[in-house]
């Protein structure tokens, strides 16, 4: 019986790190990749905290209070989504940046657009290109702030061939 429930607990255990939303910190080096499909799935699940701590100033003097979630993605003229949202947790505003990567991720760079919970990034805002999609809290909040967040896209942002062997 005891080795049934110890069996049982440490199953539990790795399946639930097996499907864990996030494997590690998503940062400006080594950022998460978003590629939702037509019908906008899968979203991002996830949370600010314990992210890239190291960012100062993610566009125009927008800065960023606490830890940030990075996620790279590319978006062509062939995209179907019009919109995405983001919907923020307790203890913080969430606020997003869309930052071009050519311009780099902690750079103060000129945003494309900017998005937060009544704001959406609008794909007639978005130019074809690769960016870096900066999800953290809005300049105002505390030192530190960070939380849940969730954005969804409601079309797919196709991703661009950036390489392609036949071996």
């Amino acid at each position: 019986m005891k080795r049934n429930l110890l069996s049982a607990t440490i199953g539990a255990a790795a399946l639930a790190t097996l499907f864990s939303v996030s494997a590690g910190a998503q940062t400006c080096a080594a950022p998460a990749s978003w590629t939702p499909d037509a019908a906008g799935n899968p979203p991002i699940n996830d949370t600010t905290c314990g992210h890239e701590a190291g960012i100062t100033g993610t566009c125009q003097t927008f800065t960023a209070p606490g830890a940030a979630y990075v996620a790279q993605i590319n978006v062509t003229a062939a995209g179907t989504f019009t919109d995405v949202t983001f919907t923020g947790g307790a203890g913080y505003t969430i606020a997003a940046y869309l930052v071009p990567s050519a311009s780099g991720c902690n750079a103060n760079a000129a945003c494309t657009t900017t998005g937060d919970g009544t704001t959406h990034m609008l794909h007639g805002d978005v130019p074809p290109g690769n960016y870096y999609l900066i999800i953290t809290g809005a300049d105002f909040d505390a030192p530190g702030a960070c939380g849940t967040f969730t954005a969804s896209s409601n079309g797919t942002l196709p991703v661009t061939l950036q390489s392609f062997t036949v071996g």
